[in-house]
């Protein structure tokens, strides 16, 4: 891949970008709902939530191991159009993004350093085994990426980058 990064358990790749996902993309592995309480309890990093949001309307886990522990978990807000994932970034990659050109740039969210792909991007998932789930490509809207004490917090919507920025900086 030209142009490669990684960061903040994200891999991102500048190459052009090719068709976009066709199909209905899969979740991650193992993906379930839980409420806010449950997925605080079944993650090993803590939960922030912005609170600019409010509480989410639905959260989700997935990639559980055999012990139960999930390796993401994530916020929805918006009737589904705004997702925060939230993962320990100290992981090999979780997410492969394609951002062509110069549709990623740096930014911060507070004293972090972050990512803000502006604009649809194909994202795939690369499950515990370090395979990427082509089958759960999927085009992605706009992207915050950043991390925060080893933990990773990808704001993925219809939003600009300063109200992004803005939702991001209320995490408590």
């Amino acid at each position: 891949m030209a142009g490669l990064l990684r960061f903040a358990g994200v891999t991102i790749s500048a190459s052009p970008i090719g068709a976009p996902p066709s199909g209905v993309p899969s979740p991650p592995p193992g993906q379930r709902s839980a409420t806010l309480d449950e997925a605080r309890r079944l993650v090993r990093f803590p939960i922030r939530t912005p609170t600019v949001l409010g509480p989410p309307e639905q959260v989700l886990l997935a990639d559980p191991d055999d012990t139960g522990g999930h390796r993401v978990a994530s916020l929805l807000y918006r009737a589904g159009t705004l997702r925060l994932d939230i993962f320990d970034g100290r992981l090999d990659p979780v997410f492969v993004k394609q951002a062509g050109g110069s549709d990623a740039e740096w930014t911060q969210v507070g004293a972090a350093q972050a990512i803000w792909i502006g604009g649809p991007h194909p994202i795939s998932y690369i499950d515990r085994d370090g395979v990427v789930r082509q089958a759960s490509g999927r085009l992605a809207a706009a992207t915050l990426i950043w991390e925060d004490a080893g933990v990773t917090y990808r704001l993925e919507g219809d939003l600009t980058l300063a109200e992004a920025v803005a939702i991001a900086t209320t995490l408590q």
